[in-house]
């Protein structure tokens, strides 16, 4: 009993310390937040253009749904109201990985090769945490704003009204895929830490990301399986407005959620791996 009683009181002082470290992480990120709508405010033109380039990027993707519908009423069970559904829950998931990744891991290559990094490492603050938060493009939620708006007119048109399991199953999924791509997108990142330069790698990420444009089953098989297990953006796009549909069921909800466990755990390893191979660039 008494050791039991001991085990129990060591484990309070490590369950306080990690909640304040949480706590303390949630701040600063909240300040980040802060000082990215003050910079928001000192270049308001940057905010109307990042809106005028998402609109045009939102009808650039709309404009062949509404040709190649133009001869066709369904594609593979898909209607032209279904995939503007999906168009707009595409332009949600970028426009949330434009805000709050992009700023941060296009500039992983600078962090590592250029000696950013050693500062980094001596703030008391994860480091990977702060490298991969630090910079929030805030003119990039108009994309966000925009993406809804085209959603909710997709399932207006095609007639769908889901209830509130939908909605959730719906939301699960989409944050899991988020998570998921950004974790990837973050792996890529990371052999910053092997090679000279990621940049070319962030490219390619980005137009895989293009494919979430379209519904899963427009693909072969070999494709499907690659944008669902490999690069999952099938969990950010298709399977959300399946969701929202009510023809998905739970299974890839837990799925989803089982993925974004490993794949977090896994990028947290390679930065771990990473950081151990590091060697001071300033020194």
């Amino acid at each position: 009993m008494t050791d039991l009683r001991t085990n129990a009181d060591h484990r309070q002082p490590l369950d306080r310390h990690w909640l304040a470290k949480q706590r303390r992480h949630l701040r600063l990120w909240r300040r980040f937040l802060a000082q990215a709508v003050v910079r928001e405010t000192h270049y308001r033109a940057h905010f109307f253009t990042t809106l005028l380039v998402g609109l045009v990027q939102l009808g650039l993707g709309i404009v062949p749904i509404l040709l190649l519908f133009g001869f066709t009423q369904e594609v593979h069970g898909w209607s032209r109201a279904e995939v503007i559904t999906l168009v707009g829950a595409y332009q949600i998931i970028t426009g949330l990985m434009a805000a709050f990744v992009a700023p941060n891991l296009q500039r992983m290559t600078a962090y590592i090769t250029e000696g950013e990094l050693d500062s980094v490492l001596l703030r008391p603050v994860s480091s990977q945490f702060y490298l991969t938060l630090r910079w929030i493009d805030i003119a990039e939620l108009s994309n966000v704003a925009s993406g809804i708006v085209v959603l909710v007119i997709g399932l207006v048109q095609s007639g769908v009204s889901p209830n509130p399991l939908d909605v959730l199953q719906a939301l699960v999924l989409a944050a899991c895929g988020s998570v998921l791509l950004a974790t990837v997108w973050s792996a890529m990142s990371f052999l910053a830490f092997w090679l000279q330069s990621v940049n070319p790698i962030g490219a390619i990420y980005l137009n895989l990301v293009e494919a979430g444009r379209y519904p899963l089953v427009f693909f072969p098989v070999a494709v499907r399986t690659f944008l669902t297990f490999a690069f999952p953006v099938a969990f950010a796009t298709t399977f959300p407005v399946q969701a929202l549909a009510g023809d998905l069921g739970w299974t890839p909800v837990a799925g989803g959620i089982a993925l974004a466990v490993v794949a977090v755990t896994l990028v947290r390893m390679l930065w771990r791996r990473g950081l151990r191979s590091y060697a001071s660039a300033s020194s």
